[in-house]
């Protein structure tokens, strides 16, 4: 290879560098602009979590259409920077042989159409792989079933696992949602969920999990009416009673009344994807 066929090689690689700076820069903004709605109060948590996963799949498809047509075909890339102002006319010419007339773009400047959320099902069964799974849900739907006193709570948690105690051994998970036999303060109950009423999902004591935002209540997105950001909190005593609010009550079900013992100090949890 001669030095400047070399140089030209360099040049092409910086030039495909420098379009996913720019790719991944652009998707960045609406990112930015997520953070900012959120600190002005404007949105919840949840939908700048929502914006990142966006952006993450986002960068992904670009980052995979990129290279794979630097490899192809790089004069297309070429075309895509310079229809990005990343490189001039003569510099087209010079590294592509040729007019960008005659030369399809690459088409990485066109988002395609962000993928829908990951799986419910499969997200679910991957996380009950690692550990007892806090499941976020809301209970104002009509098609679940749950303890009476339980509905109308659209922050509801239910825990669910393998191997828990007390044991859950009608635990199923299938393409209509997650079932099984809860304990509640003592007492049994068969409750069963929709992969509707589910908007988010984390592994107890690792908090990695994965949140459906279009799904997420709009009562949770609402901005508190004192100056501190909203938050889904996830609360566990010693006995493996999981719920949100006051301190909960035993077993594997939602939390009970905790009667006069004072509340615990409350922290937002960090969701993030499955690996």
């Amino acid at each position: 290879m001669s030095d400047r066929d070399a140089d030209k090689l360099a040049r092409i690689q910086a030039v495909v560098t420098a379009l996913l700076e720019h790719r991944v820069a652009a998707s960045l903004v609406e990112v930015e602009q997520a953070l900012a709605s959120w600190r002005r109060d404007e949105i919840g948590p949840l939908d700048v979590h929502g914006a990142l996963l966006k952006h993450a799949a986002r960068c992904e498809r670009v980052v995979e259409r990129v290279t794979r047509a630097a490899g192809a075909r790089p004069s297309a890339i070429l075309r895509d920077a310079l229809d990005a102002g990343l490189i001039d006319h003569a510099e087209f010419v010079d590294l592509a042989g040729g007019e960008p007339d005659g030369v399809e773009p690459a088409g990485t400047l066109i988002d395609a159409e962000t993928p829908a959320s990951p799986d419910k099902r499969t997200s679910v069964e991957q996380l009950l792989e690692r550990g007892a799974v806090l499941l976020h849900i809301d209970a104002r739907r009509d098609d679940i079933t749950i303890p009476a006193r339980l509905m109308g709570d659209p922050k509801l948690v239910l825990r669910f696992g393998y191997g828990l105690t007390p044991a859950i051994v009608d635990l199923l998970v299938d393409e209509a949602g997650i079932s099984g036999t809860l304990t509640f303060g003592g007492v049994p109950f068969h409750c069963a969920v929709t992969w509707a009423a589910v908007y988010a999902a984390v592994v107890e004591g690792e908090q990695r999990g994965m949140v459906w935002p279009e799904d997420v209540p709009e009562v949770l997105l609402v901005p508190p009416p004192r100056p501190r950001p909203a938050s889904v909190e996830l609360r566990t005593d010693g006995a493996g009673g999981t719920g949100v609010g006051p301190v909960p009550g035993e077993g594997n079900g939602a939390g009970d009344d905790g009667g006069d013992k004072p509340p615990r100090s409350r922290r937002p949890s960090h969701l993030k994807l499955v690996e």
